[in-house]
């Protein structure tokens, strides 16, 4: 990068004063973030599945049942999966107590499973750095879904059971990642495009704004499939609130490298659990 490129891109601001201690082998540089840990997420998710499992297994249509009769449902999701976050909504029809069919827009983030968020602990006012990360990656997907009740509320109330199958077009969009480091030769510090081969540990101070990059914004065309189970605990037959536990994924082209020094990833594949709330429309509605 040219001297007036940097210019251009990077914000300069002094650094000696903000330097505080030096590293030593007991006490790294960059300390890990914290944060909610991808195993614990993915241990909520296991969990999930088999109380799920276990559900559906002792299911049985027990008493009468009694339904108002609904024609249109929507609502929106809140996700957490194994490498990040979304959220999304959904538009259907019912044609009849058993099956649905929709509409779905979603936003999804993603980590590569090997990024760690850190933060440099001998800089004052570091900002977390995802340390050997090229880009920030997010799924925007739309599609067509069906879902079919495998289990109907009895009259008395508790949960409904629905199976869903989802999938459509998804586009990939990398943003790639800025860090602060450390010009040895004027003794300021750059915000510049994270280069693996220039920039490591030692010169890194910390990580950049997230839209620092933006306007070198990547977009990759795919596909995207999810599938799952819902828990339906709505107490009102014109509302919906459910839980909804499965897995998903996607795939764009070309592939994006996320993380330097391995190779890019050619699907994502993650687990999922999404809360939905919204409501149901009768015929008169």
């Amino acid at each position: 990068m040219t001297r007036k490129n940097v210019a251009l891109h990077t914000v300069i601001t002094p650094i000696t004063h903000r330097l505080k201690i030096r590293p030593t082998p007991t006490n790294p540089v960059f300390m890990r973030h914290s944060g909610i840990s991808r195993h614990f997420l993915k241990k909520v998710l296991l969990t999930s599945l088999l109380v799920a499992a276990f559900v559906v297994s002792f299911a049985q249509n027990v008493g009468e049942y009694h339904h108002d009769v609904t024609t249109k449902e929507w609502n929106f999701q809140i996700f957490a999966h194994t490498e990040g976050f979304g959220i999304g909504y959904q538009h259907g029809r019912t044609p009849d107590l058993y099956n649905k069919h929709f509409w779905e827009f979603q936003f999804m983030t993603n980590q590569h499973p090997k990024s760690v968020r850190s933060i440099n602990a001998y800089y004052e006012n570091a900002r977390p750095i995802r340390y050997g990360q090229l880009y920030t990656l997010f799924f925007l997907q739309a599609g067509y879904g069906y879902q079919r009740t495998l289990h109907l509320k009895p009259y008395w109330g508790g949960v409904q059971i629905n199976y869903t199958l989802s999938a459509g077009p998804a586009l990939g969009i990398g943003i790639p990642n800025y860090v602060e480091v450390l010009n040895y030769n004027t003794g300021f510090s750059e915000i510049v495009r994270y280069d693996p081969d220039k920039h490591n540990l030692n010169n890194i101070l910390g990580g950049a704004r997230w839209y620092s990059g933006i306007s070198q914004t990547i977009f990759r065309p795919g596909f995207y499939a999810k599938t799952g189970l819902t828990f339906d605990f709505a107490k009102n037959d014109y509302k919906l609130r459910s839980l909804e536990v499965g897995a998903q994924i996607q795939m764009v082209f070309p592939f994006i490298q996320q993380m330097a020094f391995n190779p890019a990833k050619a699907f994502y594949l993650t687990g999922y659990l999404a809360f939905n709330f919204g409501k149901k429309v009768g015929i008169h509605g």
